[in-house]
């Protein structure tokens, strides 16, 4: 990767924090910010209703326990090097940035490289999940002192001496912070509160104290917070979030649902441009045509095997082609189809990519590069330096390639259909509607595609 002394092309980057869920609790500068970024490089915990509303290329680095999509030195090499590319790149985070969000090893490597930053903080997931659960922190005669902790790694769980403790990062390790708090000399009817998936619209509370909870058989709780202190009895069942009734639309802001009433619950339904599939058909058909095929991520293995097979072609016809993949879930998706990778290049940084190419000959050659409509011009031009001719082949649009995580109709009071393409997409997700739910339409048009797949009305 460019070094310092290279700083011609150096762009700009924020760290932002997203908040705890809520897309109404993003900051004014992050939105602005966002609005001005080239590329947006977003965790697991930033929904889809903030990260749709911007242009961009948008980078997914969902990082979960036992589920990482990129390791954390993999995103710390990916923001510099698009910052190094010139770009204004903003790395959005659920919560802060710095609170338990790992800011701090990102700014690090951009010190390392010289390359500009700043930060904006975000409500952090504590505040959000008290004041959505009318649980104060902090309170007169009640609780003067406030700690945040960790509950993650639980061989390191710290104490501090608070009045209320919040312990982040608590999935599966309830019952090992509850032993640690108890032993550092905490009575078993301490108030104690579970709050998962705070500020969203399937938030969740469970109260108790220390004792009930222990005595309770483990469970995970991902995404939650452990909150623990005598400040937990202002919670009430009835409280302001949870009075709201939620519906499930595809429409921006309905004006039917006044927001003092109704929590409004995005569901993505907009029309999306397809692939130019004859393109797809002339490439694929041709595919042994190119000596060299090369996959810069498993969303492109993916999405290039479906059209391969679509188009009545298989492993057969890539017999003579040199098979390349970037990064090991793309040689890991590849070994789905019965193929390990020729060249599985794992980069340690992005200027290695050039290195491992050469070293393998992958040069002055026909490459066939699957991958997004958003082509990587860093990769594209570390392949043609190489005196390589590159087709870059669209087999799917980028934002496309994940589908978020399914709304939980349990927490559903009604559904507005704005179209007939909504209830199109929403029948693609869900053959049924639960009893209970309310279902209306905007029109006549949408009405009848209701009808058609979920059946007429009673």
């Amino acid at each position: 990767m460019t070094k310092k002394s290279d700083t011609a092309k150096k762009g700009y980057v924020y760290i932002a924090g997203a908040g705890p869920g809520d897309p109404e609790l993003l900051t004014l500068k992050a939105e602005r910010a966002l609005q001005n970024a080239d590329v947006i490089l977003y965790d697991d915990l930033v929904t889809s209703a903030i990260i749709d509303q911007f242009g961009g290329l948008k980078i997914y680095t969902g990082k979960r326990k036992d589920s990482h999509h990129f390791e954390q030195d993999a995103i710390n090499e990916e923001i510099a090097r698009h910052a190094l590319e010139g770009k204004t790149v903003v790395r959005l985070k659920g919560g802060d940035p710095f609170v338990f969000g790992r800011g701090g090893e990102e700014i690090d490597v951009l010190r390392k490289y010289g390359i500009d930053y700043e930060i904006i903080p975000g409500i952090t997931a504590a505040h959000g999940a008290s004041a959505y659960s009318e649980i104060p922190l902090t309170m007169r005669k009640v609780s003067s002192s406030v700690a945040f902790c960790t509950g993650h790694p639980v061989n390191k769980i710290q104490v501090p001496d608070a009045d209320t403790l919040v312990y982040y990062m608590v999935a599966s390790s309830v019952h090992e912070v509850l032993d640690a708090v108890v032993k550092k000399g905490r009575p078993e009817e301490t108030k104690v509160a579970i709050v998962q998936n705070a500020t969203r619209y399937n938030q969740r509370v469970w109260t108790g104290t220390i004792g009930e909870l222990r005595r309770k058989e483990r469970a995970a709780y991902s995404p939650a917070l452990l909150i623990i202190g005598e400040n937990i009895n202002q919670f009430i069942e009835n409280n302001w979030f949870s009075r709201k009734k939620k519906v499930l639309t595809g429409e921006a802001d309905p004006k039917r649902y006044s927001s003092h009433e109704w929590l409004i619950v995005n569901f993505p339904c907009r029309r999306e441009e397809a692939s130019d599939r004859e393109r797809l058909q002339e490439c694929i058909s041709s595919v042994a045509d190119y000596p060299v095929l090369f996959f810069p991520n498993r969303f492109a293995v993916k999405y290039f095997f479906t059209y391969l097979m679509e188009f009545n072609r298989d492993v057969r016809h890539l017999a003579n082609c040199t098979i390349c993949t970037l990064g090991r879930p793309a040689a890991t998706e590849l070994q789905k189809y019965g193929i390990i990778a020729d060249l599985a290049l794992e980069p340690d940084s992005p200027s290695d990519i050039a290195i491992q190419l050469k070293k393998r000959s992958i040069t002055g050659k026909k490459v066939l590069l699957p991958g997004s409509n958003l082509v990587d011009g860093y990769l594209m031009n570390e392949l043609s330096a190489l005196g390589n001719s590159v087709t870059p082949l669209s087999v799917y649009l980028d934002g496309q390639q994940e589908q978020e995580e399914s709304i939980d109709l349990e927490f559903i009071d009604e559904i507005f259909f704005s179209s007939d393409t909504c209830v199109k997409n929403f029948s693609a997700l869900y053959r049924t509607i639960p009893g209970g739910i309310t279902v209306t339409t905007a029109d006549s048009e949408t009405e009848a595609e209701y009808c058609r797949l979920f059946g007429k009305r009673t």
